[in-house]
């Protein structure tokens, strides 16, 4: 989905391996009435359970779609022009979207590129494609592998990832984290540790020091929980669902439809966890604890239940080589958008009034050299940013004097990702107050009910660490990453390994939105004319959820533009939301 997902590139049965290993990785890691959907009456229709369960449509080889319901797309006089602001995962997948969709109008009708859909325009404040999926170079060598900063992994039941890997031929990798055990620290002392050793009989081992403390029923229970939600969320790829369903009007719709709304986003993790699902406490404050803080530095009696569930997923963790971003990347060249990057844009206008066609002018500012660029013209724009960026900010002005509906501020996690290189493979047990000699693991996740429940007790100073291998083979210079949501100072670094890291960068940003229990969304078009992609971060926040957020703002925007549809797979087409391939 999503998703954040636990597992080693070490092959391993052990429950912790399920359901810890790979999240420790993840910082981000339509029209027709919700109440035609129930999951009751649409399982018969054998909803997308994997690759090779989509419907053929052998019987209708022949189909050819009616290109005069496109009526006005073929009285357009030229082609619409589209802005995106930001060129992350949600602004790139848009450009990759609407260009599709342009092409398949253009097709039926007999046109020229360009004659219905024209230029696209992307604008982004950072020098490069891929926004929250960027990476950095151990010593600022690029000879050496890059790392993630932000977006570390996807998953196999991230359909759009997935397919993009295999449509722009780039290659995949398996995390390199947990090889020599995972620990759960409270801050104090270490609920539980796995064993670091590499030898078959650990497995063995942590399997059964894992059962006694934890017992077989809340593992269990999980991964059911997990799969019906997966299962449930499968439904998003498949054609003949999103036939059925059409685009969402707003995000409410969208949520309560695929069955993952108010059942999972009114209540609390911890509560979710416990009371709905019957698991046990320890299960609770220590894996699914540390899950939802290396995944979204929320502690389980913050979290809403879908961050908690989201975050105990699992299934074949994965990593771009050289960079996620660079799917981004490839969906952006394929788009044939122009891009201004290096670009703030600081208002956008509208040039129409009230119940006109919309029209807007974008004013962008380069950061180089502070020139200002105007562009005007824009038939539609897509906000792939969040709409505020401090409590403190009212929005662009222009936009707001037309604004529909009101989006509320969302509160974004202030997190600091902290790099740097050693010789050591581990930390040192000083650093946790242990003696000398004790074995530390490499990848540590952590707890804060200890300080929850004693206000004596101190919180853990940092959401994870994870030693990520070495800068090269047989370097003996390893890197390790944590996560934190306060500045971490040098001599804390040292601390760790009783040594000066031999590189050091920090990366300080607004992650991903608190995921609080909620009963309101912002407006997924706050101005007629204004898609604000965004508007899903508060139910999940991942690289793969951006992407469908993307693809639901195009459906609407394509279906009131042209009349065209979610999943027209008939007669071999290639439908433009990408539903008709597994």
């Amino acid at each position: 989905m999503l998703l954040p997902a636990f597992c080693s590139s070490r092959p391993r049965v052990v429950l912790l391996t399920a359901f810890i290993l790979v999240s420790a990785l993840l910082l981000f890691h339509p029209s027709s009435p919700a109440a035609s959907y129930s999951p009751a009456t649409f399982n018969s229709q054998a909803p997308y359970s994997g690759a090779g369960s989509f419907p053929i449509f052998d019987d209708d080889e022949d189909w050819v779609y009616d290109p005069s319901i496109h009526h006005a797309a073929a009285n357009q006089t030229r082609g619409k022009r589209i802005a995106i602001i930001g060129a992350g995962a949600s602004g790139s997948s848009a450009a990759w979207f609407i260009r599709r969709a342009g092409r398949v109008i253009e097709k039926r009708l007999g046109k020229q590129e360009g004659e219905v859909l024209g230029e696209i325009v992307i604008y982004d404040k950072e020098p490069s494609i891929g926004g929250r999926t960027s990476v950095v170079y151990p010593h600022n060598d690029t000879s050496l592998r890059p790392v993630e900063l932000g977006a570390s992994i996807f998953v196999d039941s991230n359909r759009h990832l997935v397919k993009a890997t295999k449509r722009f031929n780039l290659k995949t990798i398996d995390p390199d984290f947990g090889e020599t055990g995972l620990g759960i620290w409270d801050g104090t002392q270490f609920l539980y540790t796995s064993s670091i050793s590499k030898k078959w009989y650990s497995d063995v081992y942590d399997t059964v020091s894992a059962l006694r403390r934890y017992g077989p029923l809340s593992p269990y229970r999980t991964r059911k929980a997990v799969g019906n939600l997966l299962s449930k969320f499968a439904n998003l790829y498949h054609p003949t669902w999103l036939a059925q369903m059409g685009p969402a009007r707003d995000v409410e719709t969208f949520v309560e439809r695929v069955g993952l709304g108010s059942e999972y986003t009114v209540r609390k993790g911890a509560e979710w966890a416990t009371g709905v699902l019957g698991l046990g406490q320890k299960w609770v404050d220590e894996i699914m604890e540390g899950s939802t803080r290396v995944n979204y530095a929320s502690n389980m009696v913050d979290i809403h239940a879908l961050g908690a569930a989201v975050s105990m997923a699992t299934g074949g963790a994965k990593a771009v080589e050289g960079g996620n971003y660079r799917i981004f990347e490839e969906m952006v060249k394929e788009s044939g958008a122009r891009t201004r990057l290096g670009e703030e844009v600081f208002d956008i206008l509208p040039q129409h009034q009230l119940g006109e066609t919309p029209a807007f002018e974008v004013r962008s500012r380069i950061l180089a050299t502070g020139e200002e660029h105007h562009e005007g013209s824009f038939d539609q724009v897509f906000y792939a940013m969040p709409w505020y960026h401090s409590s403190k900010d009212y929005g662009l002005h222009g936009l707001q004097t037309h604004a529909v509906e009101k989006v509320e501020y969302q509160r974004y996690v202030h997190l600091f990702v902290t790099y740097f290189t050693t010789t050591r493979d581990r930390p040192v047990p000083s650093f946790f107050g242990l003696p000398e000699g004790v074995a530390v693991p490499n990848t540590i996740l952590t707890s804060s009910v200890a300080a929850q429940q004693d206000s004596s007790i101190p919180p853990p100073r940092f959401q994870s660490i994870t030693w990520h291998g070495e800068t090269k083979p047989g370097s003996g210079e390893y890197i390790v990453k944590v996560f934190s949501q306060t500045y971490l100072k040098d001599h804390f670094i040292r601390s760790m390994i009783d040594e000066e890291p031999s590189w050091l960068v920090r990366k300080e940003w607004n992650s991903y939105p608190e995921l609080r229990p909620r009963t309101e969304w912002p407006p997924v078009e706050p101005v007629k004319g204004v898609q604000y992609l965004a508007s899903l971060e508060p139910w999940i926040s991942t690289m793969e959820t951006q992407t469908l957020s993307a693809r639901e703002a195009v459906a609407r925007v394509v279906y009131d533009w042209w009349g065209l549809g979610y999943g027209e797979c008939k007669g071999g087409a290639d439908a433009w939301d990408w539903s008709c391939e597994p």
